[in-house]
């Protein structure tokens, strides 16, 4: 048995920054397995046989991802990769082997298998296969917590908060559910809930008739027949609620109003995005306690960060369920400040995207046209991947779609080249 330093093959942090283990007894065929591994620039934690020794390493060094061999005899193999999956459930287990055969397939997925490989490997198909089970893993989290779209009759409601102005919020929210609307084709309406100066509107280069101002007026009345009457449709297909000039378009509203005006748009909507102010006061938390999903906004400046941090221990103390919340790094606007890693650590937990730094975004604002419209850029491609992630879904490449139907049942989703899987890379760099 032997554990691995953090670091990759080429002596630094590897650029998906995922942890692997390998069980295989086969020495020749561990070492393709390794050096697959290695090439995706996964960071291989240990190596291990069979048996007791593969399950108390897997505890021990808590991999993102296992990675197991099966040969005939099988027995063994099969017993370790059940072992595996009942101490570590929440770690999705990948089989390679030399047999293709259906009952070789099958007997892999009863013992907990997410994949099952054909050698001899390759770089790009681990990458997908590893990629792609930790994908499936998140669905299945954000399907337990009801952040996937229809579950018991309710949309997907995304508030984008931020704990300061000038973070990018709004450019953030408005690319998002364009995204959602490309990626997925269902529909989306993002709500300007900006009590302040809503942006929304001008991003997308709208000038709505209704405002928020016209939903508060009706709240009491609100349903699925006439909440679509009171958007703005934009020309990709996204419903806007815009905010509205009256600084006190939002005061009539109990808690129970905006609780109320959320869910009836979530009767209607696949996705409703609420972008807020560049605050978390009262107002704020009704929205996040109203909804599924929460992205918590911040840029690299020092202040943000700070202001983030406090935010995050407000969120807790609000008791606000932290598989709810996710935290976003949006270096978009700027090519200095605080890094990734670092803004992760000050926080104490995971960055769950990081969109890069791109002159192309502050271009897009003067001009209103999102980047996600304009695309060929890295945050066009970075939004796309977080509105695919936050979906539940990757693309399949054509090469995959050749594949044999009973290796189509189980596809190998998040290609290398796939920007979901570049920006899933850069949040952890």
């Amino acid at each position: 048995m032997t554990t691995n330093s953090p670091n990759g093959a080429n002596g630094h942090a590897p650029a998906a920054g995922l942890r692997v283990l390998l069980a295989d007894e086969n020495p020749d065929s561990r070492y393709e397995a390794r050096r697959a591994v290695q090439r995706a620039e996964f960071d291989l934690v240990g190596e291990s046989g069979y048996g007791t020794e593969a399950v108390s390493l897997a505890l021990e060094a808590r991999p993102d991802v296992v990675l197991l061999s099966i040969e005939e005899p099988a027995a063994r193999a099969l017993d370790t990769a059940e072992a595996i999956a009942n101490a570590l459930p929440e770690t999705p287990l990948v089989v390679y082997s030399s047999l293709d055969d259906a009952d070789s397939i099958r007997r892999a997925m009863l013992m907990g298998a997410r994949d099952y490989l054909i050698k001899p490997l390759s770089t790009r198909v681990v990458a997908q296969s590893v990629l792609g089970a930790l994908s499936s893993e998140e669905r299945r989290h954000m399907r337990r917590a009801g952040q996937l779209a229809s579950v018991g009759g309710r949309g997907t409601v995304i508030t984008v908060a931020g704990a300061k102005g000038g973070v990018g919020k709004s450019v953030l929210a408005v690319n998002l559910a364009l995204a959602l609307r490309r990626e997925t084709q269902r529909s989306v309406v993002i709500v300007d809930a900006d009590t302040h100066f809503g942006d929304v509107a001008t991003l997308l280069d709208l000038h709505p008739q209704l405002t928020i101002s016209d939903v508060v007026a009706v709240r009491a009345d609100l349903s699925r027949a006439n909440v679509r009457d009171l958007t703005t449709e934009h020309r990709s297909g996204v419903r806007v609620v815009a905010a509205s000039e009256d600084e006190g378009a939002w005061e009539p509203c109990t808690v129970e109003d905006i609780q109320r005006i959320v869910s009836a748009f979530a009767q209607v909507y696949d996705y409703v995005v609420i972008d807020t102010s560049g605050a978390v006061d009262r107002f704020v938390r009704t929205c996040i306690e109203a909804s599924t999903l929460t992205l918590v906004v911040s840029s690299g400046d020092v202040s943000s960060v700070r202001d983030t941090v406090t935010a995050s221990h407000r969120l807790d103390r609000w008791g606000i369920p932290s598989d709810r919340v996710r935290y976003v790094m949006n270096s978009a606007g700027a090519a200095r400040g605080v890094s990734a890693p670092d803004l992760a650590h000050a926080l104490g937990r995971e960055l769950f995207w990081v969109v890069p730094y791109d002159t192309q975004i502050v271009e897009s604002v003067q001009i209103g046209v999102p980047v996600i419209e304009r695309g060929g850029s890295k945050a066009a491609d970075s939004l796309v991947g977080l509105a695919r992630r936050i979906a539940g879904r990757q693309t399949v490449s054509s090469d995959d779609q050749r594949q044999p139907f009973w290796r189509r049942l189980v596809p190998m989703r998040g290609a290398s080249d796939d920007p979901a899987v570049a920006s899933a890379g850069e949040r952890t760099n």
